[in-house]
């Protein structure tokens, strides 16, 4: 098991004793000594990262003021130089979701990793991990932290199980103590510990279980919390700070929660709270008021909280003010606080991360502009989850004709292989800009981290045909259920991510919005009488129950299809470990040119009198002629710049 460290690092000055400091040239008088000092620390964190470094949209080959850390960098300098003590943190999933970061992973590099060469010069002092750090392999993730100046911390994600959360051999230490030098509000120096403990989704474990290389076990957030706060506050930290790669959930959340950043402010030991994972903006107004939950005043059970968004289109500012304690073990204790998300001023790189980051900018764009084929058709998401896509198409008939050469003369070859594909970029908490929009032309290796930006690897499952259906019942709850005669009804529910949408273009099938989703969004039956998926056939017959299929899928999607079901018994015919995104790579490459207009597979079915809403992006127009069954008409566009569409169903 990891012994823990005390870290040191570049935001304050670090110390290497207990001693206390007195400024040259002062006396510490009796009076003084009386007195119970002030002082105020300020924490400033980014999140959700997804590698967007350079003020740059590498898939679209543009640049874009409102991406990347560089727009933030100055944002964050001025924060430090509003406060005499500050801290920087990272919560995670900093390393999978942009052409660099495909790139960095592809690449032969003697160099840092990008992000960590921006960490790094940007003086972070400490970070936690998400669950995309294990999207390229525990060996790759290794070799990345290595190369950074400052501790990692996670403490419920484990190579190796215990007895308890505590005798757990966990994979970066549970914990870091940061013993830094602050002054308080006389000048006045004193050596201030900050715990800081991090936390990731526990269905890491499944979500990269058939990822080679990345087989990590995890343990619920609180348990673990509850496990290692009385260590860490044992080992002498003043004030703890939670790095959460966690959403904001109830105070309550059962065993094994996703979003347990909520009930994690709430134990004793928490001063303050780090959120992340779900890309959403908190303080602000996107959540709910509630006896735990403080929108307005950024407060989860009580305790300064932010979650900053994504792709470092926020900051969060935490600003805490300390006394000095004169009983017990804490030295200093929380006596105030203000939470906020940043706002930005000039959105240009700092010289030295701008000088920092040019190497690997360039190399990323000479990558991301290589010719791999060409597109006879656009590729796009703009109304993928109301249409059949060519875009989706493309995805699915790629793996399925891997998986068809690689089971050819097994005795599996005689089974129908259907293929499914989603519209990873659909929107959603992401903004506008968030949809795949590849004109035809020639198909370059950035339109590849545009259309699937995961480095997830095939895996085919062996399915009945009630098991297809309840699949594809699965990806229909995301769509709100509609009643008829409705007008401008919103198509989607907008507590379920596009992104758990999904389609199989080798059967045909209506959605009925008439009826109420048969499962959740966390994919658990809720109405086991409810059937959206309607008319479901392949090669014009209906689909039998009981036929056997095999379905091509990414080791993602194997994993949440076992948390959705633990006691479904999911049968793995074939996994190979290749990467869906070389998959497509290499099927583009071999044909050259690809993509036709998309076969109307899927459709939904007919309500008369009734329309729906649906947002999309700007470049929706020049696509509508694939809306043309449902009559689409123009409403507008909102404040937050998507395009709404009425569609007549």
């Amino acid at each position: 098991m990891y012994q823990v460290p005390v870290a040191s690092g570049h935001s304050l000055q670090p110390q290497d004793s207990d001693v206390e400091a007195t400024p040259r040239g002062s006396d510490t008088t009796a009076g003084q000594s009386s007195r119970r000092p002030l002082a105020s620390l300020r924490l400033i964190a980014t999140s959700d990262l997804h590698a967007s470094l350079m003020p740059y949209d590498y898939c679209a080959n543009r640049p874009n003021a409102d991406l990347g850390l560089g727009a933030v960098s100055q944002q964050i300098a001025e924060a430090r130089g509003e406060a005499r003590n500050c801290l920087l943190f990272d919560n995670g999933d900093f390393l999978q979701g942009s052409p660099v970061a495909d790139y960095a992973a592809m690449a032969r590099r003697r160099r840092a990793h990008p992000v960590i060469t921006a960490f790094n010069t940007l003086g972070y002092d400490a970070a936690t991990l998400g669950n995309h750090e294990f999207d390229y392999g525990l060996s790759f993730l290794s070799e990345v932290l290595s190369e950074a100046r400052f501790p990692f911390v996670s403490a419920n994600v484990a190579t190796r199980l215990g007895s308890s959360p505590a005798r757990d051999e966990t994979l970066v230490p549970p914990f870091t103590i940061l013993r830094r030098q602050i002054f308080d509000d006389e000048g006045n120096a004193h050596i201030l510990r900050v715990g800081v403990i991090g936390f990731a989704p526990p269905q890491i474990a499944e979500w990269d279980r058939e990822t080679p290389g990345a087989r990590v076990h995890t343990r619920d957030i609180l348990a673990s919390a509850r496990a290692w706060l009385p260590r860490l506050r044992a080992r002498g930290a003043d004030i703890i700070v939670a790095l959460a790669h966690t959403g904001i959930g109830p105070l309550d959340p059962g065993e094994g929660s996703e979003n347990a950043a909520t009930a994690l402010a709430a134990l004793d030991e928490i001063d303050a709270v780090v959120a992340g994972h779900s890309h959403q903006v908190f303080p602000g107004p996107g959540f709910a008021s509630s006896p735990s939950v403080d929108p307005v005043r950024g407060l989860l059970a009580g305790k300064p909280a932010v979650m900053p968004g994504h792709s470092a289109n926020h900051v969060g500012i935490i600003d805490l003010r300390l006394k000095r304690a004169t009983a017990g073990g804490r030295r200093w204790q929380v006596v105030g606080s203000h939470a906020r998300i940043g706002h930005r001023t000039d959105r240009t790189p700092t010289p030295a991360l701008h000088q920092a980051l040019v190497p690997d900018h360039r190399a990323a764009l000479a990558w991301s502009r290589r010719q791999i084929g060409e597109a006879a058709v656009p590729l796009h998401t703009h109304f993928a989850t109301a249409a059949p896509s060519a875009a989706l198409e493309l995805i699915a008939e790629a793996k399925a004709d891997h998986v068809r050469k690689a089971l050819a003369g097994t005795s599996w070859a005689g089974l129908p292989v259907l293929s499914s594909a989603t519209p990873f970029r659909a929107g959603g908490r992401n903004g506008p800009a968030n949809f795949t929009d590849i004109p035809a032309g020639p198909l370059r290796m950035r339109h590849l981290s545009d259309l699937y930006p995961f480095p997830n690897t095939i895996v085919t499952l062996l399915l009945t045909g009630a098991e297809i259906a309840n699949w594809l019942e699965r990806a229909a709850a995301i769509f709100q259920r509609v009643a008829p005669g409705s007008v401008d009804a919103p198509l989607q529910d907008e507590d379920v991510p596009s992104f758990l949408f999904e389609v199989i273009p080798q059967l045909s099938y209506a959605i009925d919005l008439s009826q109420p989703a048969r499962f959740d969004g966390q994919g658990r039956l809720v109405q086991p009488n409810a059937r959206r998926i309607t008319g479901l056939s392949f090669n014009g017959q209906p689909v039998d129950p009981r036929q056997e299929f095999l379905l091509v899928t990414n080791s993602h999607r194997a994993g949440r299809a076992r948390l959705q079901d633990p006691n479904a018994d999911l049968q793995i015919v074939f996994t190979d470990g290749a990467r869906v995104q070389s998959i497509i790579a290499a099927h583009v490459q071999a044909r050259r040119r690809i993509g036709a207009v998309a076969q109307r597979n899927w459709h939904f079915l007919p309500m008369p009198g009734t329309s729906v809403r649906i947002a999309t992006g700007s470049g929706a127009a020049q696509h509508l002629s694939e809306l043309s069954a449902y009559r689409p008409q123009a409403i507008g566009q909102d404040a937050e710049g998507f395009t709404h569409y009425r569609l007549h169903l």
